[in-house]
């Protein structure tokens, strides 16, 4: 479902000594990961939350059953104590509880929802449903529980706290085909997106700038999902492509990898990026889905130009 080309509501800002919520809506974590992630955001001058389903496990794959992993986060979601909203891990299960999350507590009080992997089903939601900006980034269970580098964690603090503009520099190795965009940023995990095509949670930017990434996908696969998005005429509605680091995908096939993102994506007429640092790898650079980014490959810089988060007591009510 394409969606016009304008900014969704920034949620407000994350103060330094905030209150942030831990939420587990897809898979179980183990609790001395979640424990150590939990000291270090403590570390930064805030307030941890954890929701009660993080450690429960229903099926092998669920951090509980639907009705319960639900629960926790809708009640997070009502509670207006809450500054920001991370979650522990992706895994599965989100998008079973999709057409049950409140979205109208989103759109009434936005707040920073962070996360990737799985996540991506929440953010597409968030838009579509709230109209609200969401993030794709760091989690707990791998990027707070291993440690941030100093220059993502720079971004991702400065980023919630509004400062702007942000620029991240590229090098020439990551240019797959030249040019300038600037458009809506949105995007996260390639086979969550796919497979949410076509559903009321149906997140595509017309005139956006597309960035993606995945985890253990064969190249035939990310062919297959890359072909889908062109048979349906998505690839050829945006301005730009960002692709982070694609974790085990390809299967030891790395020049046949590269070869599929030089055919798709080489000749396409606008800017391409790759190997960015946001992915399954940790680490993630932070990356507003809903908001506006600009690539310049002749400068090598991708800039986010607007603060990510609202200024304004008004907007951000």
């Amino acid at each position: 479902m394409l969606h016009p080309n304008s900014p969704l509501t920034r949620p407000r800002p994350l103060r330094a000594d905030g209150h942030v919520a831990v939420l587990a809506a897809s898979s179980p974590s183990k609790p001395e990961r979640i424990e150590l992630a939990v000291q270090t955001l403590i570390s930064r001058g805030l307030r941890v939350t954890l929701a009660p389903n993080l450690y429960d496990v229903d099926q092998p794959y669920l951090a509980g059953t639907d009705d319960r992993r639900l629960s926790a986060v809708n009640d997070a979601l009502r509670d207006p104590q809450f500054d920001a909203f991370l979650f522990t891990r992706g895994g599965y299960g989100a998008m079973r509880i999709l057409d049950r999350i409140d979205y109208a507590a989103i759109a009434e009080n936005p707040r920073p929802i962070v996360g990737y992997s799985d996540i991506t089903a929440i953010h597409q939601a968030a838009a579509t449903r709230a109209g609200v900006a969401t993030f794709h980034g760091p989690m707990l269970n791998f990027d707070f529980h291993d440690g941030l580098s100093p220059d993502i964690e720079r971004w991702f603090w400065g980023a919630l706290r509004g400062e702007a503009p942000l620029t991240w520099r590229l090098s020439p190795e990551q240019i797959l085909a030249p040019g300038r965009a600037r458009g809506v940023l949105f995007g996260g995990c390639l086979s969550l997106m796919d497979s949410l095509i076509q559903t009321p949670f149906d997140y595509w930017v017309d005139g956006g700038i597309w960035f993606w990434e995945d985890v253990d996908e064969k190249v035939y696969k990310i062919d297959r999902m890359l072909t889908h998005l062109r048979l349906s005429g998505r690839l050829q509605t945006i301005e730009g492509v960002m692709i982070g680091k694609l974790k085990d995908c390809g299967g030891g096939d790395v020049a046949g990898l590269d070869h599929l993102l030089v055919e798709f994506f080489g000749n396409a007429g606008i800017p391409v990026v790759r190997e960015l640092p946001f992915g399954h790898f940790g680490d993630n650079l932070l990356m507003p889905v809903g908001l506006v980014g600009e690539i310049d490959t002749a400068a090598g810089t991708f800039t986010i130009p607007e603060p990510m988060v609202s200024l304004s007591a008004d907007e951000s009510r």
